[in-house]
């Protein structure tokens, strides 16, 4: 199960941007509305042949850099659980994102996409030396929690006929 879908980098970074990214050809033919759809298994039975084909590699570079995200990822979880993660916590959703943005960018990252790889980086590690923890036990599922209210008293302050106890 990978940690991010295309369809989670499109919503996280906003499918324009990564159809810009993701198409490498010239001209660009990739839209916003063609990504989400290929993205989402659905038809592009309404653009050309070379839409289509140009489309599929974009989905394709996308797919790539999110499966290479996964393995850094599993790099630096590796060392504290066992991977991949049967759960997904969204820290980890957010972090694959950030890592495959910044690869779609190669040498042309701008400083806040740097920024946000960076920090990535350092929350990973963060979790491989056990500062951080994901909220998952060490099968990777989440572990079941009592979610209910409880509320606690230091016990009775007044009687039922209103003196002090």
């Amino acid at each position: 199960m990978p940690y991010a879908t295309a369809t989670n980098l499109l919503e996280q970074f906003g499918a324009e941007e990564i159809a810009q990214r993701a198409d490498r050809g010239t001209p660009r033919l990739v839209t916003a509305a063609m990504l989400k759809a290929a993205a989402a298994a659905g038809s592009l039975a309404g653009y050309t042949a070379d839409e289509q084909a140009a489309t599929a590699e974009a989905l394709a570079l996308v797919n790539a850099k999110l499966l290479d995200a996964d393995s850094a990822i599993n790099g630096y979880l590796a060392t504290r659980y066992p991977v991949p993660l049967a759960t997904v916590p969204r820290l980890v959703l957010v972090a694959a994102c950030d890592l495959a943005r910044y690869a779609l960018y190669d040498d042309m990252a701008t400083e806040t996409i740097t920024t946000r790889y960076k920090d990535a980086v350092k929350l990973l590690e963060a979790i491989s030396k056990g500062l951080v923890n994901l909220g998952v036990d060490a099968s990777g599922a989440k572990p079941e929690t009592n979610n209910a209210a409880q509320m606690v008293s230091a016990g009775k302050v007044f009687g039922r006929d209103g003196r002090r106890l």
